[in-house]
């Protein structure tokens, strides 16, 4: 196996394996690895061991890439260097080393998109429940962050409707429009019959006042 590298833009390193372009990583990183003095690895496990770490940092330098744009759970982050190429056992090996930086943290991650979805959406726990599994985000930490909420649902849902649905109070037909934007969002109907009753008394007080 011959390996041969080039500079790229950035401080990038472009690896080719046998003349085929195989990795990209970070200059840092590849000039203190053994392998930028080799010109060729002859033992298969050398070989196999080579691939596994430069692939591992490939997938890592394109992690850190996805990132930039923003905050990934775990699952979020694997599937989408695996849509890029990246080996599975690579994406693994990387995900494991930016979990040790704190680059991820799928605790912090599920408190931030609570905390999120309750400011942006007023969403309801049975709905951030849903969309922090839909993460993948585990069952254990979902429980934990479910826990430190501390939410009031009839009052974010009074909060949404004086937000987005003032103007369909009294119409029958806005009403069930209401009712099932807040059913999508996962409030039961317990909490939004409540909600509107309270809604509807205060916009008939302001009217006799």
């Amino acid at each position: 196996m011959k390996i041969s590298f080039t500079h790229g833009k950035q401080n990038k390193i472009h690896i080719s394996i046998d003349g085929e372009y195989k990795f990209t990583v970070d200059a840092e990183y590849w000039f203190l690895t053994p392998y930028c003095r080799m010109s060729e690895i002859t033992s298969e496990e050398e070989c196999e061991k080579f691939m596994t770490e430069i692939g591992s940092r490939y997938a890592f330098i394109s992690g850190l890439r996805v990132l930039s744009y923003g905050d990934n759970s775990r699952r979020d982050l694997y599937q989408k260097l695996l849509r890029k190429g990246h080996k599975a056992e690579y994406v693994n090996n990387a995900l494991d080393t930016m979990e040790e930086y704190g680059y991820i943290n799928d605790k912090r991650y599920a408190e931030n998109t609570a905390d999120r979805l309750i400011r942006t959406k007023h969403m309801s726990r049975a709905g951030i429940k849903s969309e922090l599994f839909r993460k993948g985000i585990s069952a254990e930490i979902i429980e934990e962050t479910l826990e430190k909420l501390e939410v009031d649902p009839v009052a974010e849902i009074r909060a949404l409707i004086q937000k987005k649905y003032t103007r369909y109070l009294g119409d029958e037909k806005g009403m069930q429009k209401i009712i099932a934007a807040l059913r999508r969002l996962g409030y039961p109907w317990s909490e939004i019959k409540s909600a509107l009753s309270e809604e509807l008394n205060d916009t008939e007080a302001q009217f006799d006042d």
